[in-house]
């Protein structure tokens, strides 16, 4: 009798933990896409920062043009700031809510990986098949002993020296330099299709503008005859 009572008892439990997992792998399921709106506004800031910062391109380029020839230019100097407010305002908008989305989308792939995982394991799931589920490594195939000293394991493997440290320190690089010119051409770029430009008429005028000028101020390439940074070269110049 009192095995019956027992059986009955579990299936009842059994139903009631059937359905509560039923209803939390609908909460789950039920949330947003959060990876297709990440891909989503990804493209969208994309192009909403690329459409502001030829705009702004095109205010500088606009005031410096003005600037050289003696013009008043406290207009395009405010449009120039305007513009680069508006793209620096964008930015950080794009990154705060690129961030929430990737965190979100993170957390929802990550909690419907382990909704999955419980589901086929079912009940008896071990703390160690957890923990290695989570951390993505290999079952551990035998369990550790706590008796062992740690003194061998200690002794395996040396710790680094102190010149080695040092050293490590050292030879750290530092980040690459940007090369002007090479950022002077995206800057062109931009200009050359600005929709403030083609909306005020001077798309071709400004463009022509900026290109004499940066053909006039930007530095010749060098010879490929000779390298300028060869110790070889060094030397004869110094003799």
């Amino acid at each position: 009798m009192n095995n019956e009572e027992r059986s009955d008892e579990e299936a009842l439990v059994d139903m009631w933990y059937s359905q509560w997992e039923e209803q939390s792998v609908q909460s789950i399921e039920s949330e947003p896409d959060y990876e297709t709106q990440l891909h989503n506004e990804r493209e969208y800031y994309t192009g909403q920062l690329w459409a502001t910062f030829q705009t702004s391109a095109t205010a500088i380029s606009q005031l410096y043009k003005d600037r050289t020839q003696g013009t008043s230019y406290w207009t395009p100097f405010q449009t120039a700031a305007g513009t680069v407010t508006s793209l620096y305002k964008e930015s950080t908008n794009a990154m705060r809510r690129m961030n929430e989305l990737a965190l979100e989308a993170g957390r929802q792939k990550r909690s419907k990986e382990i909704m999955n995982w419980a589901r086929k394991k079912r009940r008896m799931i071990r703390r160690e098949d957890l923990l290695a589920f989570i951390a993505g490594r290999p079952q551990p195939t035998a369990r550790i002993s706590h008796r062992s000293s740690p003194r061998p394991r200690m002794m395996s493997g040396s710790p680094p020296s102190q010149g080695a440290a040092q050293s490590m320190v050292i030879s750290s690089t530092p980040p690459p330099s940007v090369d002007p010119e090479s950022e002077l051409h995206t800057f062109r770029e931009a200009i050359s299709g600005s929709p403030m430009s083609r909306r005020s008429g001077r798309s071709t005028e400004l463009s022509t503008f900026i290109n004499n000028e940066l053909a006039r101020h930007c530095k010749r390439p060098a010879s490929h005859d000779v390298d300028m940074g060869s110790p070889t070269h060094k030397r004869h110049k110094f003799m």
